[in-house]
C-alpha cells in the first residue's frame, strides 16, 4: 500500500464515530425518501393502530437492545472475556445505518471494523465476531425456515418461484465472492509468510466456540430470545393493521425472509425481504397488503429507535468520561492504553 493511501487511511479512521453515525443516518434517511419508502410509511401509519403501532415500537428496541448485548457478549467470546457494552453498542447501531446508506450490504464488515477501531480488537477476534454473528442468526433462522417449509403446504415452489426474480442479484454476488476468493488464492500462494497468517486468523475464528462454549451457548441462547422477540414484534404490526395471527404464520415471516434478507447482495435486504413476506402471507390466506405494511413498519421503527439508542449510549459513555471511570476491561485495546496514558498524567 502507497504511503498516500495509507495515510487517506489514517485520517478516516480519526473521523469520531458520532460523526460517521449522523452522515449515515442522513444519507440513509434520503436514500429511503428517494425510494419512496417514506410517502408509503405515512400512507400506512394512516390506516394502523396507532397504540399497537407504538407498542411494537417499544418492542423494536427492546430487541434492538438484545442484539446490541448480544454484539458486546460475541466481542467477549472472541477477546478472552473483555469487552465495554456502551462502545459496543455505539459501534453495532451505527452499522446498522451504515448498511442502509451504503450502495452493498456493509453491515458486518463496517460493525466489525469500527469494534476493532474503538476496542483495539485483533485480526482473529475482529473476524471472529464478524463470521459468528452471521453463524448464529443462520442457524436460528435456517432451523425455523427449515420447520415452516415443512409444515406450509405449496412453500417450497413458491418461495422458488419468488427467488427466482432475484436470481440474478445472487448469481452476479455469488460470482465476484467466487472471484475474489481465487484473487485472494493467488495472492497468497506467492506471499507464504502472510499465508501462514492467515491460516493462524481462521484457525482461530473457526474455533473460537470451542475454546469458550459457555460464551458461545450464551451467544446462542441470546440469538433465540432475540429472533423470538422479533416475531412478536412482526405479530404486533401485523394486529396494527387489523389482521389475525397465527404461529405458523409468525414463524414463517420472521425465518425464511429474514434469513434471506441477510444474505441477499441488496442493502438491508430490501425488496427481497418484502416479496417473500408477501409470499407467507398468501400460503398463510393472510392480505399481503397489510403485511407488507407491517413490514414497512417495522424496518422504520428502526430510524426511530436507533437514535434514541444511540443516544443513550453516547450519555453512558460521556457521563462515564466525565466522572473519569475508566470503561470496563478489553485487555491490549487502544482505548484502554489511550485512557490509561491519561490517567497517568
Amino acid at each position: 500500500m502507497s504511503t498516500k493511501a495509507k495515510q487517506i487511511l489514517r485520517r478516516l479512521s480519526r473521523i469520531p464515530t458520532p460523526v460517521i453515525f449522523v452522515l449515515c443516518l442522513v444519507v440513509a434517511l434520503l436514500v429511503l425518501w428517494w425510494q419512496g419508502a417514506l410517502a408509503e410509511l405515512w400512507s400506512i401509519i394512516r390506516d394502523a393502530s396507532l397504540t399497537l403501532s407504538v407498542l411494537g415500537v417499544v418492542l423494536f428496541a427492546i430487541g434492538l437492545s438484545l442484539a446490541c448485548y448480544r454484539w458486546h457478549s460475541l466481542i467477549k467470546m472472541a477477546n478472552d472475556g473483555n469487552s465495554d457494552l456502551p462502545r459496543a453498542s455505539e459501534a453495532f447501531l451505527t452499522s446498522i445505518i451504515i448498511n442502509y446508506a451504503a450502495p452493498v450490504g456493509l453491515a458486518v464488515p463496517s460493525r466489525a471494523a469500527l469494534t476493532k477501531r474503538t476496542l483495539g480488537l485483533n485480526a482473529g477476534a475482529t473476524g471472529t465476531i464478524a463470521l459468528w454473528e452471521i453463524g448464529a442468526d443462520v442457524i436460528v433462522l435456517g432451523i425455523g425456515s427449515v420447520i415452516w417449509l415443512i409444515l406450509a403446504k405449496g412453500a417450497v415452489s413458491a418461495v422458488g418461484d419468488e427467488l427466482g426474480d432475484a436470481a440474478l442479484q445472487f448469481i452476479l454476488a455469488g460470482c465476484a465472492l467466487l472471484v475474489l476468493m481465487l484473487a485472494s488464492f493467488v495472492y497468497l500462494a506467492r506471499k507464504p509468510i502472510l499465508r501462514r497468517k492467515v491460516a493462524g486468523i481462521l484457525r482461530t475464528i473457526l474455533v473460537a466456540p470451542k475454546q469458550n462454549p459457555q460464551a458461545a451457548a450464551k451467544v446462542l441462547a441470546v440469538t433465540v430470545a432475540y429472533w423470538v422477540l422479533q416475531g412478536m414484534t412482526l405479530g404486533v404490526f401485523v394486529k396494527a393493521m387489523d389482521l389475525d395471527v397465527t404461529a405458523k404464520f409468525l414463524l414463517g415471516l420472521t425465518s425464511l425472509p429474514i434469513l434471506i434478507g441477510i444474505v441477499s447482495p441488496i442493502p438491508g435486504g430490501a425488496v427481497v425481504r418484502e416479496s417473500l413476506m408477501y409470499v407467507v402471507a398468501i400460503l398463510s390466506d393472510v392480505p399481503g397488503r397489510e403485511v407488507i405494511g407491517a413490514a414497512v413498519l417495522y424496518r422504520m421503527s428502526m430510524f426511530v429507535t436507533i437514535p434514541v439508542l444511540y443516544l443513550i449510549c453516547r450519555i453512558w459513555i460521556g457521563t462515564r468520561e466525565h466522572l473519569g471511570q475508566r470503561p470496563g476491561p478489553y485487555a491490549g485495546s487502544r482505548v484502554a492504553r489511550m485512557e490509561g496514558t491519561e490517567h497517568s498524567k
